[in-house]
């Protein structure tokens, strides 16, 4: 399952899209074709893997890292700043 927009052929607006198992895999905005703002990306088991900024495409100022182990959700492992 996939939510998402086009605007003249070019990805636009919000985005999302799942694993099979129907958790989320990203979440996200396009801006004329390119990843703009916040994004969220997933593991399989639904729990937030990273976050952070993209600017024209690329990866951009602070990005956090999130454990894939459940004992271990929403513990931030790493942080760092592009």
């Amino acid at each position: 399952m996939k939510k998402n927009q086009y605007k003249d052929g070019e990805r636009d607006g919000y985005w999302e899209d799942y694993w099979s198992n129907g958790k989320p895999y990203y979440k996200g905005n396009y801006l004329n074709g390119k990843k703009h703002g916040l994004w969220e990306f997933y593991y399989s088991n639904g729990k937030l893997r990273y976050k952070g900024y993209y600017k024209d495409e690329e990866r951009h100022g602070y990005w956090e890292e999130y454990s894939y182990y459940v004992q271990y959700n929403k513990t931030l492992i790493k942080e760092f700043h592009l």
